[in-house]
């Protein structure tokens, strides 16, 4: 068996978390409210007024994020939706779960980001 690399831990990210977060923290899971109490109500009314939208749901993920936004977009049976292969597979699992087909258009070598070009030629009618 290889050695390590490293000796000492190389935390890929390391918190940022202060004592006030910490005791909103204890006081919202002393509250008995985890999910849909009066925090998450405060935050999705904050982040409506800050966005300037007129309606705002929080959600506990990003894939969660990705249906609703995919539902309420009326996404369904028969759609084509155009995205990356570089990212979460829950981006196309989503799409498969509104019954759409996920169309992969690669990234650029330059940024890594979804080539505008690949999506102009990924485009169907559907």
């Amino acid at each position: 068996m290889e050695s390590p690399v490293r000796e000492e831990f190389l935390p890929f990210c390391l918190p940022d978390i202060d004592r006030s977060e910490i005791d909103e923290v204890a006081q919202t899971l002393n509250s008995g409210w985890i999910t849909t109490g009066p925090k998450t109500k405060l935050f999705e009314k904050l982040f409506q007024d800050y966005v300037g939208s007129r309606h705002a749901i929080a959600v506990n993920s990003c894939t969660a994020a990705l249906h609703l936004a995919l539902a309420a977009a009326g996404i369904g049976e028969g759609d084509e939706v155009i995205t990356t292969p570089l990212t979460f597979c829950s981006t196309a699992n989503v799409i498969i779960h509104q019954q759409a087909t996920p169309i992969l258009a690669d990234v650029s070598e330059e940024d890594f980001n979804i080539d505008p070009l690949e999506i102009e030629r990924k485009i169907t009618p559907r």
